[in-house]
């Protein structure tokens, strides 16, 4: 009495599906969970201030955020004691990216055209509108007050009007 063994299949496949279902899911954890935004904002320690409007986290104002450092590649003594005045030692960067002021005033001239309010400027030829974009500018609490005021006039020149300075509250003493 001998059995039959049974014969063997030689065209099985293995269940992939399960495998790409676990891929795919990863890739979205990964993918949502990585910061992938671009900084806004460089290190840097803020002008303290009283009286500070903080920002609300749903606030949806579009906004362009200028920020003033000085070049941290820069051996400079003086910055790190006091406040340093020399001229190409201060950086603006928005997004990240380095400007000097013909490039930031083309970069704000970008940003402002992307809202651009429907009211034309009286008395002004050609016309001109204004944009409803907000310029923030960041400067470091050792930057000198006209390289800011340099940013501002250069928003001001591309019809960005509503500015706002950023600054730090201080800490409340115990």
């Amino acid at each position: 009495m001998s059995k039959e063994q049974p014969k063997l299949k030689e065209d099985i496949s293995p269940n992939v599906v399960p495998m790409i279902d676990i891929m795919f899911l990863l890739l979205l954890f990964f993918m949502l969970g990585a910061d992938m935004a671009q900084r806004e904002s460089v290190d840097m320690v803020l002008p303290l201030a009283d009286q500070i409007k903080e920002q609300k986290e749903n606030e949806e104002v579009p906004t362009t955020t200028v920020n003033v450092h000085h070049d941290k590649d820069l051996d400079c003594k003086i910055n790190d004691t006091g406040v340093c005045r020399e001229k190409g030692h201060w950086i603006w960067s928005v997004r990240g990216i380095m400007h000097t002021a013909d490039t930031l005033k083309t970069q704000l001239q970008i940003d402002a055209d992307e809202f651009l309010e429907d009211e034309v400027v009286p008395g002004t030829n050609p016309p001109k509108r204004l944009s409803a974009k907000k310029l923030l500018v960041r400067a470091d609490g050792k930057a000198p007050y006209g390289e800011v005021q340099r940013v501002i006039e250069i928003g001001g020149t591309v019809g960005m009007y509503k500015v706002e300075v950023g600054g730090a509250k201080p800490s409340s003493a115990p």
